[in-house]
């Protein structure tokens, strides 16, 4: 039983795709290059394209439930060990209640990767297929399950009829690759019309680690590369924030997912000053209005998910009581389950009922939009069980 007096919502926790999604649901031109998993002598691996794309094993998390503090993973796995409520819909629910979940948003696992995909329709079908897979996936429990749509990064039209259409489906959010499009960065005015669907359609944009169409890695050295792994997302929001992207788009929200949330302590208050400092060599921004500073615009607009972030928690009132919130990441091996009340409540010894009830559930369902009780009226002893 979770420690906490009110039940959680999770702003970031993954589906694992069945092997049979895209060799049963991509056209039939691409089904010969579709994504699946197989089974070799070293565990079962993921192919696309007849090309191995590594193995499974970061997935394969089950157990997890028998020894939550075993830390060794490797990419070798079976499909047996991916927990069952990664992809049938009921089990996934059963976990939830187990873990006193109500509600959690949903993203993509094997899909994160394919934004570096260089074949763009093969790549789009791909996620039009995902995300009709999702869709369907949520709409077992629409008011516990919602699903982030994947948006194909290089056509700004697709990506704006993608999104409308995901909005139709019900889904809560739209993610976008960390980087930007190659040729254009996103305050190109080609993208106007999406953010304007963004906006109509209150779907927030999604920035999830991992999800690059270039890459997420620099150094060459893996515990570098995930211990910064926040930093292309910081570029990203930066960049929007200093092109008034939300200045013309006053509805608009960024989140920016699984980088933990503590990062803006080391922007904001930088982006500040050297926003009133360098105009006159740096040139005045033509898009940030001088009337908001930097991290003005970023407390309307941005948020952030974490899964173990203390710092974040205790800076709150730095990066915004309104702008973290935490996620379970469940399957992922590095996520904080089993066990999320305990693993949270342990992370918010000291803070306020109040906060907690925001940073566990109410900034989540204030950002996404999210049918569910807030407040007072979440906690357990004073309204009884919420399900």
């Amino acid at each position: 039983m979770s420690p906490l007096p009110f039940r959680l919502v999770s702003a970031d926790s993954h589906i694992v795709e069945p092997a049979d999604l895209w060799t049963t649901r991509l056209p039939k031109e691409f089904r010969d290059r579709a994504p699946t998993i197989k089974r070799t002598p070293h565990g079962d691996r993921i192919y696309s394209g007849g090309k191995e794309r590594g193995g499974i094993g970061l997935m394969a998390t089950a157990k997890k439930y028998t020894d939550p503090d075993d830390l060794y993973f490797t990419m070798d796995g079976l499909w047996d060990d991916v927990p069952v409520g990664s992809y049938e819909p009921d089990e996934r629910l059963k976990e939830m209640d187990a873990e006193g979940i109500e509600a959690e948003v949903l993203y993509t696992t094997l899909g994160l990767s394919m934004y570096a995909m260089r074949y763009v329709e093969f790549r789009s079908a791909c996620f039009i297929a995902f995300n009709d897979w999702l869709a369907e996936f949520c709409a077992v429990a629409p008011d516990r399950l919602f699903g982030v749509a994947m948006i194909p990064p290089d056509d700004p039209e697709l990506a704006t009829s993608e999104l409308e259409r995901c909005a139709k489906l019900g889904m809560r959010a739209a993610m976008v690759s960390i980087d930007g499009e190659a040729e254009r960065g996103y305050s190109h005015p080609d993208y106007a019309r999406f953010w304007r669907a963004a906006e109509e359609h209150n779907m927030p944009i999604s920035l999830h680690v991992a999800a690059s169409t270039l890459t997420y890695t620099r150094s060459g050295n893996a515990f570098a590369d995930f211990s910064l792994g926040f930093t292309p997302t910081m570029y990203a929001v930066a960049e929007m924030i200093f092109e008034g992207l939300f200045d013309r788009y006053p509805g608009l929200k960024v989140i920016s997912v699984e980088n933990d949330a503590a990062w803006p302590l080391a922007m904001l208050e930088r982006m500040d000053d050297r926003f009133l400092r360098d105009q006159g060599w740096a040139g005045k921004s033509e898009g940030l209005s001088p009337d908001r500073v930097p991290s003005e615009v970023f407390r309307e607009h941005v948020a952030c998910s974490f899964m173990r972030d203390r710092t974040a928690i205790l800076a709150r009132e730095i990066i915004g009581r309104g702008n973290i919130m935490w996620g379970s990441d469940y399957p992922h091996f590095d996520g904080c389950w089993p066990n999320c009340g305990k693993l949270l409540a342990k992370q918010m010894e000291g803070v306020p009922l109040e906060d907690q009830i925001r940073i566990g559930r109410d900034n989540a369902i204030a950002f996404y939009g999210l049918p569910l009780a807030t407040g007072e009226a979440a906690i357990l002893d004073r309204a009884g069980p919420i399900l």
